[in-house]
């Protein structure tokens, strides 16, 4: 059966001169990705299963304004508070940060920085994606306070890996459903709640991945995990946290997504990816063009039109976790348009709340980054100009004023929390 319990907190709204700073304050639990890789970059890559294009791995009823309700932690917003976006001056944020106008932007960074990206891109990314191991009970890092101080918001998966150890290893989920990872669990519950504003989470994504599903457990473990450590949080004072399931969204991998769903209480956002590898090496056969639209359409439809028969809601708030594209081979499309065209197509698909750049690379020629580009650079930067991807600026300067409450979130812990038994 599935627990609708947190339907009802779940529709708030706010003005964006709050709402927005609450997002841009996301601290999210992501952690140190370990001596191998820079800090807080993503994990590398794993070629996608034969058949499989997508680049898989290893480590995821409309509101009702009420313009003087404010997120958690944030001070009420002025009314008379105006804006800068496509949508006009009225524009909404509800409590899980889901905007009414326009779509935020984002990056899972090269080396886990987005300043580069920012700067030739001309405008700073609304998320950053980091990555952590259920292991790590120090999050958020003071990396990632660093990041939403500047005005971003984070947004972090929560691998079944032990990020702590060499090699990190993979963890069964039956072990986090038996509760051997309950202390870095409590921890990271404590230190978001103790943030006191909106946080994404996400646990293991891309659970449907070929390379993964059915690997650290049955579907049916996986789910028992997502909706252990979602508990946890909850009893631990974390109702901030928003959490967000993450599948490849490839067309292939649509009938294993019922037996992943946790449940409608248990998801706040939808998340999938949108890739084009033409010509990379770890694709062996891929010589065709995958547009963005081709991409991100397949898992849509199904959402929009199976979902509602897997218990799935598909009224939920859509993120687009992960997309880019390697350097088109001349002569079978543009890169740059490849970029440029997203702010036309998004429109078309009124769900998707959130769209963010893998700026990564899996192989030479499977390079994801926007500045080894040109091409790339100038769709980027074309795309990320857009109205439709500007929420209104002066949610930033709300960031800087909200920040004055940085000191607290050293502690991470909550006025009153206690331990509690599973």
């Amino acid at each position: 059966m599935v627990d609708e319990r947190r339907t009802d907190v779940r529709t708030r709204s706010v003005r964006v001169g709050a709402a927005v700073a609450a997002a841009a304050l996301l601290v999210v639990a992501c952690g140190d990705a370990g001596s191998a890789r820079p800090t807080g970059a993503a994990p590398p890559p794993v070629p996608p299963s034969e058949g499989e294009p997508v680049p898989v791995r290893p480590p995821e009823a409309p509101p009702n304004p009420t313009p003087g309700h404010a997120a958690p932690g944030l001070p009420a917003a002025d009314p008379a508070a105006g804006g800068t976006g496509q949508a006009g001056d009225e524009c909404d944020v509800d409590e899980i940060l889901e905007p009414s106008c326009g779509v935020w932007w984002g990056a899972s960074p090269w080396k886990g920085d987005p300043r580069p990206l920012e700067k030739a891109a001309g405008r700073p990314m609304d998320i950053v994606y980091t990555w952590n191991g259920i292991d790590q009970p120090d999050v958020p890092k003071d990396r990632d306070l660093a990041l939403a101080a500047e005005g971003r918001l984070i947004h972090a998966n929560i691998e079944a890996r032990r990020f702590e150890r060499s090699g990190h290893p993979e963890v069964r989920y039956r072990k986090i459903i038996e509760g051997d990872f309950d202390d870095s669990l409590t921890e990271q519950a404590r230190r978001v709640a103790g943030t006191g504003v909106p946080v994404f989470v996400t646990f293991d994504h891309e659970a449907d991945a070929s390379k993964r599903y059915d690997k650290r457990g049955s579907p049916d473990e996986f789910v028992r995990a997502w909706r252990h450590i979602v508990d946890l949080y909850r009893r631990n004072g974390a109702d901030n946290a928003v959490f967000v399931w993450n599948v490849t969204g490839w067309k292939g991998n649509l009938d294993r997504l019922p037996g992943l769903w946790p449940g409608n209480g248990y998801v706040d956002w939808i998340s999938w990816e949108a890739y084009n590898m033409t010509g990379c090496e770890l694709m062996d056969g891929w010589d065709h063009v995958v547009s963005f639209e081709e991409a991100l359409r397949p898992a849509y439809e199904w959402i929009q039109r199976e979902g509602p028969k897997h218990g799935i809601d598909p009224a939920k708030p859509v993120m687009i976790g992960e997309m880019g594209t390697v350097p088109i081979p001349k002569g079978k499309g543009s890169t740059e348009e490849w970029y440029a065209e997203i702010p036309k197509v998004l429109p078309e698909y009124e769900r998707v709340k959130a769209v963010k750049l893998w700026d990564d690379k899996t192989a030479p020629s499977c390079d994801f980054r926007v500045l080894e580009n040109p091409a790339a650079q100038r769709g980027y930067t074309r795309a990320g100009q857009d109205p439709y991807i500007r929420i209104p600026d002066q949610a930033r300067e709300a960031v800087t004023k909200a920040l004055e409450n940085r000191d607290r979130w050293t502690t991470g812990h909550p006025e009153g929390s206690e331990d509690t038994e599973d």
